[in-house]
């Protein structure tokens, strides 16, 4: 598990002379490593029977919303999470293709779980460098966007609440549903404010819009609680 980092000094920061590049989208073949890594046989199913990986991990899935960011979405046979099933995503181009989908142990679901929580850390603190390099560059009335007091608090209580959620310990973070549901909840809270932060430049093409979007939605098919999104 990645050790936590400090929270950001934002004071201490110089401002770049020229607007930096957006970090470089990796979720989607960070996820399907944590695929392989965790079940070398095929994808891990979520509890539902769905599965999110790259095209590449899923060829016979067919294009979806997701596609233009990297990743699609297959919903396996309705046994997907039944220990005696061995579902297969469809072939609905008629090519031969498909990926069989195999239940995985209950060990191994609950430790792609906590994988998922760590890649959304790890994407969240190089937004974080991002934004900080981002608004360090952008000038405003002569000074930096960094400079300003209101931004600097914003930007602070983004990385304590970051930092918060690595000091946890990991049996309050991760250890069962309802702690990873939370703790996801809590992460995407802080994409959604650095977004706010970067402002349109976060959603062109190469911005970070799209891995945090990935982010949120693999989370929100194999963290789910069950539980409606105001139960906590």
């Amino acid at each position: 598990m990645t050790p936590p980092r400090a929270p950001a000094d934002v004071g201490s920061v110089v401002p770049d002379t020229t607007l930096p590049p957006a970090p470089a989208r990796w979720y989607a073949d960070a996820l399907d490593e944590l695929h392989h890594r965790l079940s070398p046989t095929g994808p891990v199913p979520s509890p539902t029977g769905h599965v999110v990986a790259s095209p590449a991990a899923l060829p016979a899935a067919a294009p979806g919303a997701l596609a233009r960011f990297g990743v699609v979405v297959s919903r396996a046979a309705s046994g997907a999470a039944t220990p005696s099933a061995h579902p297969t995503v469809p072939d609905p181009v008629g090519d031969g293709r498909s990926t069989t989908i195999v239940p995985v142990p209950q060990a191994v679901a609950e430790a792609f779980a906590t994988g998922l929580l760590d890649l959304h850390r790890r994407l969240l603190h190089e937004v974080l460098r991002h934004t900080l390099r981002h608004l360090g560059a952008r000038t405003s009335a002569g000074t930096t966007l960094l400079a300003r007091q209101l931004v600097q608090a914003q930007l602070a209580e983004v990385a304590i609440r970051l930092a918060e959620v690595d000091a946890t310990p990991p049996a309050r973070r991760d250890q069962d549903v309802a702690a990873r549901w939370r703790t996801h909840r809590r992460l995407v809270g802080v994409g959604r404010d650095l977004l706010r932060l970067l402002g349109a430049s976060g959603f062109l093409v190469d911005g970070p819009a799209g891995d945090l979007h990935l982010a949120e939605v693999a989370g929100n098919v194999y963290l789910h609680s069950g539980r409606r999104q105001g139960d906590g």
